[in-house]
């Protein structure tokens, strides 16, 4: 890496932890004292991302910003166990609502997994206003396949690969895991994921729209992302569930989630049981769209990374 990327990898890393001090403050200001719960909230996620800079900046078995894609200029960051080989694999994609995040900002999910033994993966995508889910869905398919054919060089199994993504990430992550002609373009198949793990997720963008539709709410940004009404369906992962071609899904959800409903991954679950493929549901209860999994970032006893942990190990 040349002293200019570096530069501008601490520049970015710079603005970032800007963006989050500012966050905080903003909260700290105009919150009362019925919100300091909030203020809290937002306060650990600050230190959670202060932790995941500098974790990148001292872990010394990180690669940073891998290319994987032919069809773009993503990058993906791979952390790497200290030692040994034949480790199983985690490919984590992040949510944002298709339009916001990067990898750098989850550092923390992957500082809390390694220890649960195991090699994790965190690829970009582009987002929207300037892809669709198609070239979404193509780049997630793209880190996945160059995972299958590069990990065993960086202590992981080929052979246990598990794509798992959160919100936005889990809808893409599904998509890739459960309509084969993602893999197919790159030279695999869904048979080569050992299993696939979705956080929270979106699974059918229409019923999502009529969702949020019910609470006076649009949905601008999917209906754009999903290209109109008329692509919910062939951009919904449970279109594809009934195939029955797809891994082994572990669905976690919390049932306080107003963002996105526990019906999503109860939906989800039946029609991937229907078609025989073995799906496990797993509920947390009072839990919300996302604090489970920000929570964990500070907690590595959270329930979510002692499950994931028990995911890839079995």
């Amino acid at each position: 890496m040349t002293i200019f990327a570096v530069m501008k990898n601490q520049r970015a890393s710079t603005y970032r932890l800007f963006q989050a001090t500012a966050l905080v403050l903003a909260i700290l200001t105009v919150t009362s004292c019925t919100l300091l719960g909030t203020a809290a909230f937002y306060g650990g996620m600050y230190r959670a991302h202060r932790a995941g800079v500098r974790f990148r900046r001292t872990y010394e078995h990180l690669q940073i910003d891998v290319p994987f894609s032919n069809h773009s200029d993503v990058m993906l960051d791979l952390y790497g166990q200290p030692e040994g080989a034949g480790y199983p694999v985690l490919i984590f994609v992040h949510g944002g609502g298709w339009s916001s995040y990067d990898k750098e900002l989850f550092t923390p999910v992957a500082m809390q997994l390694l220890p649960q033994k195991m090699v994790v993966v965190i690829p970009d995508y582009t987002l929207y206003p300037e892809a669709t889910y198609q070239q979404m869905a193509r780049e997630v398919a793209d880190a996945t396949a160059w995972v299958l054919e590069n990990i065993a060089a960086h202590g992981g199994d080929p052979q246990r690969v598990y794509l798992s993504g959160h919100s936005a990430g889990a809808h893409l992550s599904g998509l890739v895991s459960y309509d084969p002609r993602w893999l197919a373009d790159t030279g695999h198949s869904t048979d080569d994921i050992r299993g696939y793990i979705g956080l929270s997720g979106v699974y059918d963008t229409a019923r999502h729209a009529a969702h949020r539709e019910s609470l006076g709410l649009e949905s601008p940004i999917m209906t754009a992302v999903m290209q109109g009404p008329e692509g919910f369906a062939a951009a919904s992962p449970e279109t594809y569930a009934a195939l029955g071609t797809g891994p082994p899904a572990w669905l976690i959800h919390g049932d306080a989630d107003e963002t996105v409903p526990l019906a999503e991954s109860e939906h989800m679950s039946a029609a991937l049981r229907a078609a025989g493929v073995e799906t496990e549901i797993i509920i947390y209860p009072g839990a919300g769209h996302s604090d489970f999994l920000f929570g964990a970032l500070r907690d590595d006893e959270a329930p979510v990374i002692l499950d994931i942990g028990r995911i890839v190990r079995q």
